[in-house]
């Protein structure tokens, strides 16, 4: 070690970091890769297998989304796809399919939610299950038609 000032190269932007390995398959929502791969964090098998490396991080949902304890799964499984996108591992019909499948994660998993609340809050965040994920889907379909890019992004350096 010197003393010479040694930089960090990082990019912003995280929120949430897997503490152990997850899988999904995603095939049933229609989405293959263009060919199997990924990178150290991110891969999706040639039979439609998510799988998504422990310290993989991502930013759970974005723009004026709420994050809560309903969107955490649904938002890594859809930053991941989107990230394979990126990369060229899924064409642009797995993207639409991703956001697709992202609305229904989100659907299901905010009523596995509302199964644990007491009565009444239970039954508005069931109504709020069929309403909150058609405009989310809106949402992101909308940013991937009009802004999404496969730029990986400035790599920041500090100090």
């Amino acid at each position: 070690m010197t003393d010479e000032l040694q930089v960090v190269r990082y990019r912003s932007g995280y929120r949430y970091v897997l503490d152990e390995q997850y899988e999904q398959y995603v095939a049933s929502a229609g989405i293959f890769p263009v060919e199997p791969g990924g990178n150290e964090f991110v891969q999706l098998t040639i039979d439609g297998r998510l799988i998504m490396r422990r310290w993989y991080a991502w930013d759970g949902a974005s723009g004026p989304a709420y994050n809560d304890v309903a969107f955490v799964r649904p938002s890594l499984v859809h930053d991941g796809l989107c990230q394979l996108w990126q990369l060229g591992i899924v064409d642009d019909a797995g993207r639409a399919a991703a956001d697709k499948l992202l609305g229904k994660m989100l659907r299901h998993d905010m009523q596995v939610v509302a199964a644990r609340m007491p009565w009444l809050p239970r039954k508005a965040f069931i109504a709020l299950s069929y309403v909150r994920p058609l405009w989310v889907v809106r949402g992101v379909s909308w940013y991937s038609e009009h802004i999404a890019n496969k730029d990986p992004g400035e790599v920041l350096t500090a100090p």
